[in-house]
């Protein structure tokens, strides 16, 4: 404990104490307990459940003043969380301040970091990313992966001789693992936001914007098709409550704080931030959740259809409401027998095709639309306030509605489709659009009843073959006759 008790004895008088004492101080720290001062941050990240994480915000805080407001101490922070566990607490830093250099651009700050050497590296590459980070006209906020992020690159792990420090670029040739230049472009932009997005604003969105501007993303806006708007593809965003713990795409884990630059904001990242692939090639990678749907899709030829542009032509993305496999497994074994028979593939078409939307894509904070509509940002209720946003999307089984309210109050975002069926995972980022989870298989209403999908409280129970039968087959016809997506 004696280490512990020394400081504690220096965090009080660095507070009462001139500079000279308080570097006094320090350097005793440094000479008697070296291996502390090293593991401080460290110590705090595990979290052990010992009498000495009592004194983990002391050790943090001599550290801190012992590093000062330097770019490489900031991403030290980072650095040493990246193995840590995602249920281990950490301090919230939203009132502490921004650390900064104002004097320098953003470019100039990553390329003279050690911490940042390899993504530094990819911009000098790319002169459009390097303008980007250099221009002062404009504030954009960076998210800017630790060189440590790059190590779970597996050729970045196995070079000659079993090290990790040869030359990136002769190890990507040698083992063909070198990506494409449109790739890495698109990798670069897409860990760039424009705007300044400190902490505090970072956690109290759902997505961020990026500059990637993929071309399903695009829309027409006037009906010759002459122009168009380039939507951004956009960070999937999520802060658990309490812990403050902020991730990026579901794996990326936020450092604590912001560094201030010139011409915007730093934040660091444990993880690459990789361009999403498409709605129906995630579906495929995820077999634990979405096996039943990626069987839909391949057994209907909607997979496919989807895929290919000709047939599927897209403006403004769209938004897929998947189904998990344990919404399949609620319809019960004798739906789910027939959907999947030879007698039901009409059926299941169509109720696939009530699940997807073409040239809307729905974020819970933004809204893409397709042709002659611009897009909207920030729904009803952006920021980390309250709001309600209400929109009737339109589906691809004869264009029937489904509706979806969004409810966002105090950083808590509830969307519910068809009045009952909730999404469970949100805003699942694509390529091609935005993927909804939800928990439930989303059935279309009765054809002369109109209206939206039968999601009743009721419905609780196994659907019937002829329940299910009675509101699918007048679908079927059209569904199956035209063959086309884009005719529907």
């Amino acid at each position: 404990m004696r280490p512990n008790v020394l400081l504690f004895a220096v965090t009080a008088a660095a507070l009462v104490t001139p500079d000279r004492v308080k570097r006094q101080q320090i350097s005793l720290l440094g000479t008697e307990n070296k291996a502390t001062e090293q593991n401080a941050v460290q110590d705090w990240w595990d979290g052990l459940p010992d009498p000495t994480a009592l004194f983990s915000p002391i050790e943090d805080r001599v550290t801190k003043s012992i590093q000062r407001s330097t770019l490489d101490s900031f991403l030290a922070l980072v650095g040493s969380s990246d193995e840590e566990e995602e249920d281990h607490p950490h301090p919230p830093h939203g009132g502490h301040g921004h650390h900064g250099d104002p004097d320098k651009t953003i470019y100039e700050i990553i390329k003279e970091s050690k911490h940042t050497t390899k993504f530094a590296k990819l911009v000098e590459e790319h002169d459009e990313i390097k303008q980007l980070l250099q221009d002062t006209k404009h504030n954009h906020t960076l998210f800017v992966p630790t060189d440590r992020a790059f190590e779970c690159i597996p050729h970045h792990r196995h070079g000659k001789g079993g090290g990790g420090d040869d030359d990136d670029d002769d190890d990507d040739d040698k083992h063909g693992h070198k990506p494409s230049k449109e790739f890495l472009l698109s990798l670069l932009k897409y860990h760039i936001t424009p705007g300044l997005y400190p902490l505090r604003r970072v956690r109290s969105t759902n997505t961020l914007p990026t500059e990637l501007h993929p071309s399903a993303l695009k829309s027409t806006t006037t009906s010759s098709s002459s122009s168009s708007t380039s939507h951004p593809q956009r960070i999937r965003v999520f802060t658990t409550p309490l812990l403050h713990i902020t991730r990026l795409n579901f794996h990326a884990r936020l450092g604590p704080g912001d560094f201030a630059a010139k011409n915007g904001l730093i934040h660091a990242v444990n993880s690459l931030l990789l361009p999403p692939p498409s709605q129906t090639s995630i579906v495929r990678l995820l077999p634990g959740q979405f096996s039943t749907l990626a069987l839909a899709l391949e057994t209907t030829g909607l997979g496919d259809e989807l895929d290919d542009a000709d047939q599927t032509p897209r403006a403004g993305g769209g938004t897929l409401f998947a189904p998990t496999n344990r919404a399949w497994a609620r319809l019960g074994p004798r739906v789910n027998a027939f959907l999947f028979s030879d007698k039901g593939r009409g059926c299941l078409r169509a109720l696939v095709r009530y699940h997807v939307v073409v040239n809307e894509t729905l974020y819970s904070d933004a809204y893409y639309r397709g042709h002659g509509q611009k897009g909207e940002e920030g729904g009803g209720g952006g920021g980390g306030g309250g709001g309600y946003w209400h929109v009737d999307l339109t589906s691809l089984l004869h264009g029937k509605p489904i509706s979806v309210d969004v409810k966002k109050r105090l950083g808590f975002v509830s969307i519910v489709v068809n009045g009952f069926t909730r999404v469970v995972v949100r805003d699942g980022v694509a390529d091609d659009g935005v993927i909804q989870v939800v928990g439930k298989v989303l059935i279309p209403p009765h054809k002369h009843l109109g209206g939206h999908g039968a999601e009743e409280a009721e419905e609780e129970e196994e659907m019937s073959v002829e329940d299910l039968k009675s509101r699918l087959e007048p679908y079927m016809e059209v569904a199956d006759g035209q063959g086309r997506m884009g005719d529907l």
